[in-house]
C-alpha cells in the first residue's frame, strides 16, 4: 500500500484527488495541514505554504508541488530538487499522474539494505524461464519480419 499526504488548501480539489488515489486501490491517503516527514510515500503540498517548502531539502523526490502558472518560485523548487510540479487549474488526475511519477522516483521497498552485504532483495519466488534460441536460427538483426498488405 502506497501513502500519500495531501497538504493542499483547495478542500474541493484534495478530496477530488483523494477519491481518484483510493479508487485504484493502492493507496493509503491522508488529508493533512502539516505533512509528516516520518510517514514514507509522496507529500503533496501547496507552493504557496512556503513552510511547507523546508519539509523538501532531504527528500525532495517525495514531493509535488502545486503552484501558479508563471510564477518566479519555478526556478526555486527545481533549485531545491523538486521535479513533480503540477499547476493550479490542473485536473485532479494530472495531479494523479505527477504522484505516481513521485512514486516511481522513491526508493524500492522490496529492496532491502544489509550492514554487513550492501543492498539485497527481499525474498520473493519468481520464475525465471529462457528461451534457448534453435542454432539453424538467424541472428535477430539479420532476422526479416513478414509485411502484411493493409497493416
Amino acid at each position: 500500500m502506497k501513502t500519500v499526504q495531501l497538504a493542499i488548501g483547495d478542500s474541493e480539489y484534495a478530496q477530488s484527488l483523494r477519491n481518484s488515489l483510493l479508487r485504484d486501490g493502492t493507496h493509503r491517503v491522508y488529508l493533512v495541514d502539516q505533512p509528516d516527514p516520518r510517514i514514507d510515500g509522496v507529500v503533496v503540498i501547496d507552493g504557496s505554504k512556503l513552510d511547507c517548502l523546508s519539509l523538501c531539502k532531504d527528500q525532495p523526490e517525495r514531493f509535488v508541488v502545486i503552484t501558479c502558472k508563471g510564477t518566479d518560485s519555478l526556478f526555486g523548487l527545481w533549485k531545491a530538487g523538486i521535479r513533480h510540479v503540477v499547476f493550479e487549474g490542473d485536473s485532479p488526475s494530472t495531479a494523479q499522474l505527477a504522484i505516481i511519477a513521485a512514486e516511481l522516483r522513491l526508493p524500492n521497498p522490496g529492496l532491502k539494505t544489509s550492514p554487513v552485504s550492501g543492498p539485497t532483495f527481499a525474498r520473493s519466488h519468481h520464475c525465471h524461464s529462457f528461451v534457448r534460441k534453435p542454432a539453424h536460427a538467424k541472428h535477430i538483426s539479420e532476422a526479416r519480419v513478414p509485411t502484411t498488405p493493409g497493416r
